[in-house]
């Protein structure tokens, strides 16, 4: 445990049982835990899984004010708490063991904003297929897309200086965006490939008939595209109007915020989305967004 570092978390309506996993999984390699909470229905669930953790701090908003608002929150009092370094979290992740430990060799670095794992997300990798990837212990990150704010070590000072997070994004290229920055001032960010973070992105559907493909072939891409996120219409909406305005704000930030893929993940959306889903009403909101992004001053 390492007096310097605190960690936090963004929780909505988080599922109780794997945020528990998610703190206990944190809290033995962090001196202090701050949750802030977006207003969530089950609030008091919450403040009850607050009271068997000794090092948990809570704050409580009045309403949802997106991640990016949360963000700042947390690194507002962990700046005022003296700590040089926070590691964010999102409610469902859980952090491999060896994280903070493995990470410390990197944070006397010169420049370095963000430390960041790999990242195993719905299954599309494994810890076994991670290692066999054979990856360098460490590399600099080069597109902003490759660094999420889960499980990322943040340099509270260099965060401060470059203004903190992008309050009007409210969810999603909230990461991006604050990466953009980060690299537009020559700062590094550094990926841990001896440390991990198991995510959910979404709530996953596994493809069928892409699994099987993957089973008979074992081929990459269909590992890759199996398990798809099921986001809600509003979700889509930030997706589509963020990427946009990250287009338009910074000069070439990634090929994953580029018109052509995002347009190629809405139509696999399309696809592979539950058979109940209205497309009409998705497709409003992602062409909302889409126009929406110029309100983003």
């Amino acid at each position: 445990m390492i007096k310097n570092i605190c960690a936090g978390i963004v929780l909505f309506n988080p599922n109780i049982e794997r945020l528990n996993e998610n703190i206990n999984a944190i809290k033995g390699q962090v001196s202090k835990i701050f949750l802030y909470d977006n207003n969530s229905d089950n609030i008091s669930q919450i403040e009850n899984l607050v009271k068997k953790n000794n090092n948990l701090i809570l704050i409580k908003g009045k309403r949802n004010n997106g991640i990016a608002y949360a963000l700042n929150k947390i690194i507002e009092i962990s700046y005022n708490n003296k700590f040089s370094w926070c590691l964010t979290l999102d409610q469902d992740s859980i952090c491999s063991p060896n994280l903070i430990s493995s990470f410390l060799k990197y944070i006397k670095k010169d420049r370095v904003a963000i430390i960041c794992p790999f990242i195993l997300n719905n299954d599309k990798y494994t810890v076994e297929s991670m290692k066999k990837l054979n990856l360098p212990k460490c590399q600099i990150i080069v597109d902003p897309m490759k660094c999420i704010t889960s499980a990322s070590l943040t340099n509270i000072n260099i965060i401060r200086s470059l203004g903190g997070f992008n309050e009007k994004l409210f969810i999603d290229c909230v990461d991006t965006d604050i990466n953009c920055r980060i690299m537009g001032h020559d700062y590094k960010i550094l990926q841990d490939n001896e440390a991990y973070l198991l995510q959910t992105m979404g709530k996953a559907k596994k493809i069928g008939i892409l699994n099987a493909l993957y089973s008979l072939t074992n081929l990459d891409f269909f590992r890759k595209v199996m398990n798809v996120p099921v986001y809600g219409d509003l979700r889509l909406y930030y997706m589509s109007r963020n990427s946009r305005y990250i287009r338009k704000t910074y000069h070439n930030p990634s090929k994953k915020v580029s018109f052509t893929y995002m347009l190629t993940q809405f139509l696999y959306f399309t696809v592979f989305f539950p058979i109940n889903r209205s497309r009409v009403k998705m497709w409003r909101a992602v062409i909302k967004g889409f126009n929406d992004y110029k309100n983003i001053k």
